[in-house]
């Protein structure tokens, strides 16, 4: 039961009635129990408004006297009660929430939309997700002053963002992230960096240890070259081998290793000159101190395949599988790897094929054979064969082809002139859809020690991360202090990159692109209150895949509108 004031439209007068609310089926609708009067002022309507309350507690009473159900508590008097079902009432709220009119408006809430003026739009999707990963590592107290923090930082952010170089970053910086740096203050971060690297490589393990501490045994390793525009060398920059065939430039030898789900072990950056086959016992040398591992198992591709390698290895109590390099094997044992006896079915990485196990040098030599990868080992021969037959033509031009390896393997010469050797062509095709490895795991079966190197392809992506999605190389530093300084920034934003990949992986099926897409458009604009020169944040649109992101990282976005309050610097 509740008082009630309704009236007519276009007449001044009010009636008060005391209604009730009663259920019907579904539906529920209001019964009036008493019409108290009617109301021409508000004095008057709060006087029958009194009289309606006085009938809601008699009646109310009434039912509780009439009603079969016995109290649990001591019997009041009828004085006594009536006064406690009074106060309730009056305590009682009922009905819907005043409306907010223009009067209900405070002054400084009022803002005509004439007045204000954008002044900016900042990108805040970045640095409320990336840069709450930043500080899980351990990243946000590697330098000392605040100012430098915020400044390496927001360098690193920007490498995931929007690469490019310290100028242009501090420009970008400014323009869509409003965060204004100096030039000269982020040389001096890069400066102070350099010395911090092997801080930056610990927090990094330690935080992959935590994440995943039963994937630190099983360490994927490889190696690739970044280049410089330049051709100036020193103690860093040398010539070598490149593998983005930039013959002409400059380069540096970079080492990376991750664990099974690509998330970052450690790295380590060599001059352009060094052996790729070397890099490995360095490294290794490098984080049995740094990182103080006991015991793991290292997994590379062919060219870290030598004795010295695996030796040094096996000294350390390591161990490892790496990709053999089967044509290079005695004849003998290519003798025994070619014969179909050797072999039988098993199911390879959920395929089917054909598994041979042999031994070579006292270690496991696992080779497997898979159709699907002699049709594309055969495939790719073809093309190679037809480019070739279309450069010789019909005279057997020699001119194009003296210098590339991978045809001459194809070819011989005869009379001055280049052919097709067909003999070396059905050499080469009884290869096709083999591929071995070498282990020094004996207890572990070949199916999983085959199923552990299939999951390199992990360190290739992250080198294709850093490559094209961060930007990695040309590096456009030449102090050997500054290019390392380069790099550690660089394997930092990849090891954000890389736990917010996984981390929302484990619930949303997002890839890196689309979470950087959507991360860049989370954004706010800002509005400038020309009369009073307050500053008034406006939230952009917020997607639905921007919201799985924040999800997974239990992060709350802000997306109601507000005063910005301006902070007062204490002196």
């Amino acid at each position: 039961m509740f008082v009630r004031v309704t009236s007519t439209r276009n007449s001044p007068r009010k009636s008060v009635k005391v209604v009730e609310s009663v259920r019907e089926g579904y539906k529920v609708k209001q019964v009036m129990l008493l019409h108290v009067g009617i109301a021409t002022n508000e004095s008057e309507i709060e006087k029958l408004k009194l009289i309606g309350k006085e009938f809601i507690a008699q009646e109310t009473l009434r039912r509780e006297n009439n009603s079969l159900q016995a109290s649990l508590f001591e019997p009041e008097s009828i004085e006594e009660r009536l006064a406690n079902i009074k106060k309730k009432i009056d305590q009682k709220k009922r009905g819907r929430k005043p409306s907010t009119t223009l009067e209900n408006v405070t002054k400084e809430d009022c803002v005509s939309l004439a007045d204000l003026v954008e002044e900016k739009r900042v990108v805040e999707g970045v640095h409320e997700v990336a840069g709450h990963v930043y500080e899980q590592i351990g990243y946000g107290t590697i330098l000392d002053s605040k100012k430098d923090q915020d400044i390496l930082k927001d360098l690193v952010l920007m490498r995931i963002a929007q690469p490019s170089s310290k100028l242009k970053t501090q420009q970008l910086l400014d323009k869509n992230f409003s965060k204004a740096h100096d030039l000269d203050a982020i040389y001096r971060v890069m400066d102070k960096l350099f010395s911090k690297i092997d801080s930056i490589k610990q927090k990094t393990f330690e935080h992959t240890k935590k994440i995943m501490p039963e994937t630190i045994d099983i360490l994927f390793f490889d190696c690739t070259t970044l280049y410089f525009e330049s051709v100036e060398t020193d103690d860093l920059r040398a010539f070598g081998y490149s593998k983005d065939h930039r013959f002409n430039t400059t380069q540096v030898v970079l080492a990376l290793a991750t664990n099974s789900d690509g998330l970052p072990i450690g790295y380590e950056l060599f001059e352009g000159n060094k052996a790729e086959v070397k890099t490995l016992l360095a490294c290794l040398n490098q984080w049995k101190d740094l990182f103080n591992i006991q015991s793991v198992c290292f997994v590379a591709d062919r060219a870290m395949m030598s004795d010295e390698n695996l030796q040094a290895i096996e000294s350390q109590g390591h161990t490892y599988v790496v990709a053999a390099k089967l044509r290079g094997l005695p004849k003998h044992l290519k003798d025994e790897i070619l014969s179909d006896e050797n072999y039988q079915t098993q199911l390879i990485n959920n395929e089917l094929g054909w598994l041979g196990e042999f031994e070579y040098k006292k270690r496991r030599l696992i080779v497997s054979y898979k159709t699907k990868r002699a049709h594309r080992d055969a495939y790719q021969r073809r093309q190679v064969l037809e480019k070739l037959e279309k450069r010789l033509g019909k005279e057997g031009s020699t001119q194009k082809l003296i210098t590339n390896q991978g045809v001459k393997k194809y070819t011989r010469s005869e009379n001055s002139k280049t052919i097709i050797d067909q003999d070396k062509i059905e050499k080469d095709a009884a290869w096709d859809g083999m591929h071995g490895v070498i282990t020094n795991l004996r207890d572990a079966h070949a199916t999983e020690i085959l199923a552990r190197y299939s999951r390199l392809w992990k360190i290739e992506e992250s080198f294709r991360i850093n490559k094209h999605t961060l930007s990695m190389r040309p590096i456009y530093h030449f102090k050997p202090e500054r290019i390392r300084a380069h790099i550690a920034l660089c394997f930092m934003a990849f090891s954000v990159l890389r736990y917010m990949e996984y981390s929302v992986k484990l619930t949303q099926k997002i890839s890196i692109d689309t979470m950087l897409d959507e991360l860049m458009q989370v954004q706010a604009s800002y509005y400038r209150h020309t009369p009073t020169d307050r500053l008034y944040r406006m939230p952009g649109r917020f997607t639905h895949n921007a919201s799985k992101i924040y999800k997974a990282f239990q992060l709350q976005r802000n997306n109601h509108a507000q005063v910005v309050v301006p902070i007062k610097k204490t002196k």
